[in-house]
């Protein structure tokens, strides 16, 4: 790094660690600075904080919480893929339905003091290593049809539409269509068009974003559908892409709120106040 651009770095890095530049935006958009707001804007302030983070209102988690569930949402697919990767790839004569399933795990766990909560991995050996942290608990879940059910308001659409859609070969020579006059149109508009979305929804291509076959399993998911009634081809993509970025974009977003949080209540320190907790009288 240049002479420079160390200097620059570290004039940031004093900015951002000057109480004296930071500053909170109030509900009109003007920003104010922390150190010249009163005791209750800067209780107003903390609170706005936490519910950002920790709102338990289910149609509007904080963003804490939501991690929280996406997680368990990862949890739940991965467990319903075991199931399915046990059943139909593991090619064990014994093991073809739920039913038998279940009984081999009891007549374990009976042989074996085996509990509901030790992994999988007592059980099964040489499954691939995402598997592992699969409980038996879990997995008996799974084939009771019990796991919590997918909850599609988890992912919205903006952020579906964040990531981008990559057209295969097969793909771009599908969605390739003439207007009535002969003019080639937009895939762009026949995607939206196919898929029944608002025209101001802006779509843009990006290499490493979904095909649009992946694209349109996931605006398609309505409700809070079972995972067992789900595609193995769409619970894939929720695991092994889709619910592993929305992890990191809700990190993303948490530091930056618990980052403010500390802000405010430094100042607060600095200033002799005592900030409440919303619960607390």
């Amino acid at each position: 790094m240049s002479d420079l651009a160390d200097k620059l770095a570290q004039a940031l890095d004093n900015k951002g660690n000057d109480m004296n530049a930071w500053v909170w935006k109030l509900s009109n958009g003007s920003e104010i600075r922390m150190m010249d707001m009163t005791y209750d804007q800067l209780q107003r302030a903390y609170w706005h904080v936490d519910d950002m983070l920790n709102n338990k209102d289910p149609y509007h988690p904080g963003v804490q919480r939501k991690r929280n569930q996406v997680r368990k949402m990862w949890d739940c697919a991965n467990t319903e893929l075991l199931l399915r990767y046990i059943l139909h790839e593991c090619r064990v004569d014994s093991l073809k339905t739920n039913k038998d399933l279940l009984d081999f795990i009891s007549a374990h766990k009976k042989n074996n003091g085996l509990k509901n909560t030790d992994s999988v991995n007592c059980i099964f050996t040489g499954l691939p290593d995402v598997f592992k942290s699969v409980t038996i608990d879990e997995l008996l879940s799974a084939c009771l049809d019990s796991l919590d059910a997918f909850n599609r308001r988890l992912i919205p659409d903006k952020f579906i539409v964040s990531l981008g859609i990559w057209l295969t070969e097969d793909e771009k020579r599908d969605l390739t269509e003439y207007d009535s006059e002969g003019r080639y149109r937009s895939k762009k508009d026949v995607i939206k068009e196919r898929l029944f979305l608002n025209d101001n929804v802006e779509l843009h291509f990006n290499p490493q974003g979904l095909s649009y076959s992946e694209f349109r399993s996931l605006v398609r998911i309505e409700g809070r559908p079972k995972f067992s009634m789900m595609p193995t081809d769409t619970i894939k993509l929720l695991r092994d892409k889709v619910l592993l970025l929305l992890d990191h974009d809700l990190e993303y977003h948490i530091n930056k709120w618990d980052t403010l949080r500390e802000k405010i209540q430094s100042v607060a320190m600095q200033k002799g106040f005592i900030l409440k907790d919303r619960d607390v009288n």
